[in-house]
């Protein structure tokens, strides 16, 4: 069994005694940097939410569903040579430290291309499969080895919920859980009943795609019936179905 931990940014797997959190983006504070934003760094912040996690639920096991870092290595390389190693420090204190806890295992998101670690467990972008409940970060398409498990879950589009008023507008990080497409011609075989479920991103700066508001694009749509699929704030509430939403704009006067 499966359930998010209520109002937190991560997945709990009773069986395997597993905590799951997705799109970390270590060293997103240098991009903001680049830019003349100076935000503290945060990754010590999450370590500690993590490891309250994971001492709160007695769990043995760490699944990053991709973007553990952020910087991806080749772009603008003159300029992010310096921010690259800070990030690989940050990278490598944040798994060193919880390779002393739990076990630790990561899939490959997009920012992740070259990320080593003799560490934890990694797996490339066409994830893994862990019982019945298989892994993705969703920048790819998933290996067809795991598309016969119950649940799918997928990280990547950081999905958030927009609301507006009259002056302005926020939004708020959420799940979205249903059906895979029934036309996935992709793979030969695969669990037409199977279920997905998107992850919020762990890390609160980082921005997010408006669930309510824009069709979200690559690989994950293709997959997942994101239209008829709803939408679960972190307190659990339950909003209805995408498509709904998107019909009825949320306002609060």
């Amino acid at each position: 069994m499966i359930y998010p931990l209520p109002n937190e940014r991560a997945l709990y797997i009773k069986k395997e005694k597993a905590i799951v959190i997705a799109d970390l983006h270590i060293g997103i504070e240098f991009e903001y940097h680049m830019q003349g934003i100076n935000i503290p760094i945060q990754t010590s912040n999450m370590l500690k939410k993590i490891e309250f996690l994971i001492d709160e639920n007695n769990a043995n096991k760490l699944i990053i569903v991709g973007d553990l870092k952020h910087v991806i290595c080749g772009s603008d390389a003159k300029n992010n040579r310096y921010f690259m190693e800070k990030e690989r420090k940050e990278t490598s204190f944040f798994i060193n430290r919880l390779d002393k806890i739990v076990d630790l295992i990561i899939v490959k998101g997009n920012h992740d291309v070259f990320l080593r670690s003799k560490r934890a467990n990694i797996y490339n972008a066409g994830g893994f499969k862990m019982g019945n409940i298989s892994f993705a970060h969703g920048h790819a398409w998933p290996s067809e080895e795991i598309m016969s498990g119950k649940n799918l879950v997928f990280a990547h589009v950081h999905p958030v919920l927009k609301i507006k008023n009259n002056y302005t507008y926020y939004t708020k990080p959420c799940w979205v859980r249903g059906p895979l497409n029934k036309n996935l011609n992709k793979y030969r075989k695969w669990n037409k009943k199977m279920n997905f479920v998107i992850m919020p991103s762990f890390n609160p700066l980082c921005g997010g795609s408006a669930i309510n508001e824009n069709k979200i694009g690559g690989i994950i749509p293709k997959i997942a019936d994101i239209e008829n699929s709803y939408v679960y704030l972190l307190d659990g509430t339950n909003l209805g179905i995408v498509k709904n939403l998107k019909k009825f704009s949320i306002n609060i006067r």
